[in-house]
């Protein structure tokens, strides 16, 4: 792995200085991954696009709009700079409350919170601290999965596999079923068998992959 410069970037509101980190090269050695999509690499991590203040709890986009600047690891620059609090991600309730919020300015800003929060419902059973959730929490989830497959493009093959998964998860299993149907591509046959297996299972929650499974 082989970390690329630093971006600065000044919360909206209040000016307070944030950092995130970047990636010149990184691999997928020792990676865990995942039905919904999602991956955990040592040696290739993974940085917000969206984040909230420390200071004031003002959520803002890391973006060009509020960059400030860039530094590289051993060179001198602005203390400033070199102590910004590294952003974070957003909770799951912070995810709604951009949303709330209009922050999702595109289909492209909706998408990527729709499917953090997607995650972030998933990291229950990822992480096996599972515990009981009330009614309104299973309602988000199931609005917010119905919202993401309505995001989706029927045309593209990953996002038939994300349709299939989404159905999955909401227990629609013959819906899963006819979807990875509909996907003619050797390169995923063996993820198309996973996903039937748990389907014939009737399991619902999310898996973690192994392509000789």
């Amino acid at each position: 792995m082989l970390p690329g410069p630093n971006y600065i970037y000044k919360c909206p509101n209040c000016e307070t200085l944030v950092s995130k980190g970047s990636l010149m090269s990184g691999n997928t050695i020792g990676a865990d991954f995942y039905s919904d999509g999602s991956f955990f690499a040592p040696m290739m991590p993974v940085f917000p696009q969206i984040t909230i203040c420390h200071d004031c709890d003002t959520i803002f986009w890391l973006n060009e709009t509020n960059e400030t600047g860039m530094w590289h690891w051993g060179e001198k620059t602005n203390p400033a700079w070199e102590n910004a609090v590294y952003a974070r991600f957003l909770s799951i309730e912070e995810y709604f409350s951009a949303l709330e919020m209009n922050l999702a300015n595109n289909k492209a800003d909706e998408f990527y919170i729709r499917q953090q929060i997607w995650w972030g419902f998933n990291n229950a059973h990822r992480y096996k601290n599972e515990s009981n959730t009330d009614a309104s929490e299973n309602i988000l989830w199931t609005v917010n999965i119905h919202k993401l497959l309505g995001l989706l493009d029927s045309s593209n093959n990953n996002d038939l596999i994300m349709k299939a998964e989404l159905h999955r998860n909401l227990g629609n299993f013959d819906t899963c079923l006819q979807v990875l149907d509909s996907i003619v591509n050797p390169e995923v046959e063996w993820l198309k068998n996973i996903m039937i297996k748990a389907c014939k299972a009737k399991n619902r929650k999310v898996i973690q992959l192994k392509q000789n499974t």
